[in-house]
């Protein structure tokens, strides 16, 4: 292994951005900041990752315990639990996925501004922004929009219920993004044909066309 298996929060915090600018970045300029992932002790290759992965890769491989986070694979069962059960596609990562081929790009997935800031000062993420276009795309998934007792019930750190501090962010978002000159799109689960239990259904056609009506003005 040629990378470090722990990080700091702000270490972590800061790879992702820098892997965030890599992403976006031409193929002369993604060499430069791979190397500086390199100097924070993260090696991609060290996790099986291709020289072209993502925030939602880098996390795929993180695992969080207290205040640091490991990047190796966990043998302590309790841990283990906390990383995710299944690699399925999520009907976020699929509609994200549809716009970035409707507009030609590669989002930077998870994006933090550091001007939308949480109750305890955290950057919150955004689903999906496009720095040439100054556009924000956020995926709502039935949680948004209605109440879902068995997640929205628990209390955050900040004394309010999960419910409520995801309404908080969501008008948040919806009102710092524009402030800051940043273009905000939303798609709702309702826009798409989806199951009963508001799943979307993946009808690769009809989604597409959804979306292309949605972010034409930004496809020219």
């Amino acid at each position: 292994m040629k990378g470090k298996r722990q990080f700091s929060k702000a270490e972590v915090e800061e790879i992702e951005r820098l892997i965030s600018k890599k992403v976006m970045a031409s193929s002369s300029e993604q060499k430069s900041v791979r190397r500086h992932i390199r100097k924070l002790g993260f090696y991609a290759s060290d996790f099986g990752l291709g020289g072209g992965y993502t925030v939602n890769d880098f996390r795929s491989v993180v695992v969080i315990i207290g205040e640091s986070l490991f990047t190796s694979k966990p043998t302590n069962t309790k841990v283990s639990k906390l990383k995710p059960k299944s690699n399925k596609q999520s009907d976020e990562d699929y509609i994200i996925d549809l716009c970035d081929e409707v507009l030609g790009l590669q989002s930077s997935r998870q994006h933090r501004f550091d001007f939308l800031r949480g109750d305890t000062g955290v950057k919150l993420p955004v689903d999906a922004y496009y720095s040439s276009l100054n556009l924000v795309v956020e995926y709502y998934e039935r949680q948004h929009t209605e109440r879902v007792n068995f997640f929205d019930k628990r209390i955050t750190s900040s004394g309010i219920s999960r419910g409520e501090q995801r309404k908080k962010y969501d008008q948040l978002r919806q009102t710092e993004l524009p402030k800051n000159r940043i273009n905000l799109i939303i798609f709702d689960y309702s826009e798409f044909l989806h199951t009963s239990n508001k799943r979307l259904i993946k009808n690769r056609k009809e989604d597409w066309e959804v979306i292309k009506r949605k972010l034409g003005c930004f496809n020219k």
